[in-house]
């Protein structure tokens, strides 16, 4: 599953149960163009401050797919 889809898929789910927390955090970054590196940056700090601001709000399945997104972006980055 490729970056785009796992986060729409989350959004998705966030606008359901109306969990504006992680949303506002997500939304900020995403959706948007990802082109650039400075861009890439700014939706992975986006997705850790939903990951350790959020917790509360994420379901196990929801952290699961974070992580995903989260290590494929910092390897596709070089950052991990």
């Amino acid at each position: 599953m490729d970056i785009p889809k796992i986060l729409d898929t989350l959004i998705d789910g966030w606008c359901e149960r109306r969990a504006i927390r992680p949303l506002k955090y997500l939304l900020r970054a995403y959706p948007g163009p990802l082109a650039h590196t400075d861009q890439l940056y700014e939706l992975l700090d986006a997705l850790k401050d939903v990951k350790d601001l959020c917790r509360d709000d994420l379901t196990p399945e929801e952290r699961q797919m974070l992580n995903k997104a989260d290590n494929t972006l910092e390897d596709s980055l070089g950052t991990r």
